[in-house]
């Protein structure tokens, strides 16, 4: 009897070894991206300039925090070819949105996932404090096409973005009627972060529930900045755990956009990443406008499956983020 015990205990450690951890099904898809903003008037027209219609200003607009305090924000909503944003230009002080801005200037501040119901908010919340991953503040936004009650947690230190989450049963889809429609019709493929080391990063998103990093050394060919040939290069962190993948990108020889972003608002969300049918006609319209293109190059063997192009596009004055284009060869 003792000898089947042994033997028991060692098998049912080995399938508990052997089990294929489940990512949580919240992570699988981003609600919509949380982005702080200096001058939304500016933003809004910009984004519009470049294609994209789908935007709503909402005005000012009364938030109360986990303090039952009040503070007032400027506030839209867009679709930006699949990304959900909510803008927010801090008017009152002492909100979560005004630290930001005073730590990093501008940019995305959190990624936002639905949860389906006020249960298992809390029980969300209780788990991560069992890891503890505290809540950073609750927010309730009162808007002209309704309610958002949005939970952050206090991840952006360790993180380098905030997690955040809303419910089924609190909070209205401010983005309802505004579809992924834009001028050259960019689908989005990439939420993007640059950072300066990938390992910690990862093991602490690991805790959490989402997927290690997979780390890349691509091949680039090719490689421009600011139109000029240069030899950059980076390590990327992907996470291809839901319906949008998530790029870290990792300098490693500049000169290199990530850098440049990393000294000016600190790592964190970087860029959203489309795909695109016809790169040079995007290019052509945007440098028309004024729109510099920053960092270009290719990947892969020149012509054969796997392989592409990318292209930045100087955005960071229309908030603070970027957004990179992404021709692939087998699917054009």
């Amino acid at each position: 009897m003792k000898y089947f015990t042994v033997i028991l205990f060692i098998l049912i450690n080995l399938t508990m070894c052997n089990k294929t951890y489940e990512i949580p099904g919240h992570f699988k898809h981003v609600d919509q991206v949380i982005w702080v903003v200096n001058d939304l008037d500016s933003v809004i027209d910009k984004w519009k300039e470049l294609g994209f219609e789908q935007i709503e200003m909402l005005g000012s607009v009364t938030t109360t925090n986990k303090d039952n305090k009040n503070f007032v924000v400027r506030m839209a909503v867009a679709n930006l070819g699949g990304a959900h944003i909510t803008w927010i230009e801090p008017v009152s002080e002492n909100s979560v949105f005004s630290s930001f801005q005073e730590d990093y200037g501008e940019g995305a501040i959190s990624l936002v996932h639905k949860l389906s119901s006020d249960d298992a908010l809390y029980d969300e919340v209780n788990r991560l404090s069992a890891m503890d991953v505290k809540i950073l503040d609750k927010l309730l936004f009162s808007t002209p096409r309704g309610k958002l009650n949005v939970t952050l947690m206090d991840t952006q230190k360790r993180g380098k973005y905030v997690l955040g989450y809303v419910t089924n049963e609190n909070s209205d889809d401010l983005h309802a009627d505004l579809t992924d429609e834009n001028k050259h019709n960019m689908k989005l493929n990439q939420y993007a972060f640059a950072i300066i080391e990938a390992e910690d990063i990862s093991e602490y998103w690991s805790k959490i529930g989402f997927p290690e990093f997979q780390i890349n050394h691509p091949e680039l060919g090719n490689t421009k900045y600011h139109g000029e040939v240069v030899d950059h290069s980076l390590i990327q962190g992907w996470q291809r755990h839901g319906d949008i993948a998530y790029e870290w990108c990792i300098p490693v020889k500049g000169p290199i956009v990530y850098t440049d972003h990393i000294n000016k608002y600190g790592e964190g969300i970087h860029h959203l990443a489309y795909s695109v049918k016809n790169m040079d006609e995007i290019l052509k319209d945007y440098a028309s406008l004024g729109y510099k293109n920053t960092m270009g190059g290719t990947w892969g063997e020149s012509g054969k499956p796997g392989s592409g192009r990318y292209e930045y596009v100087g955005l960071e004055d229309a908030g603070g983020m970027t957004i990179e284009l992404l021709w692939n060869f087998i699917e054009n």
